[in-house]
């Protein structure tokens, strides 16, 4: 079976690459789900702020399993990036909010008819403008328990995180409501 991919942004990177280890390309699930960043993600860890906040990324363990990414051939590459073009003129005109990065998801996403993962209200929006599958971090790991690749006791553990380093998602008491009504 083919695998299933996911794209993970920056932000849901960071809410659980420390905890789901590793994170990326290990396949799960019987959909084969396997989660992916892009290249540009590592470019924006290397920000210091991010960097000070989250000195770990630099870690070995984490650099290493951040060095696979989607594999698109030429024609696909040519697509992703006249989409890109598109969806960015799309963000400059009608839709201001958007980084560079959350764009180029979006045209990855479209050419690989992937789903991307993201907590990110403007990055969501602008999904939702292209017909992006778009799903918040704890859909994510509702799919991850219901394919025995995370317990409760971990999801349970990640939230109590993100409530203890003040990093919530937005929608965090809805989703937990809808994905995870026992936490």
């Amino acid at each position: 079976m083919p695998q299933s991919k996911i794209l993970v942004d920056t932000n849901s990177y960071l809410r659980l690459a420390q905890t789901i280890r590793p994170l990326l390309f290990v396949p799960f699930g019987d959909n084969e789900y396997c989660l992916y960043i892009l290249p540009e993600l590592n470019d924006e860890l290397a920000n210091r702020r991010l960097n000070s906040k989250f000195p770990w990324v630099d870690e070995a363990e984490y650099s290493e399993n951040r060095k696979s990414f989607p594999t698109v051939g030429r024609k696909q590459k040519r697509a992703i990036l006249t989409n890109f073009d598109f969806i960015w003129d799309f963000v400059q005109t009608e839709l201001p909010g958007p980084s560079r990065v959350d764009a180029l998801y979006i045209a990855y996403a479209l050419e690989l008819g992937a789903p991307v993962v993201t907590d990110d209200q403007d990055m969501t929006e602008l999904a939702k403008e292209f017909e992006v599958p778009v799903m918040p971090t704890l859909k994510l790991l509702k799919i991850m328990h219901d394919s025995n690749h995370a317990d409760l006791k971990k999801i349970k553990g990640i939230v109590e995180y993100w409530r203890a380093i003040g990093d919530c998602p937005a929608n965090l008491h809805r989703d937990l409501k809808k994905f995870f009504p026992e936490l």
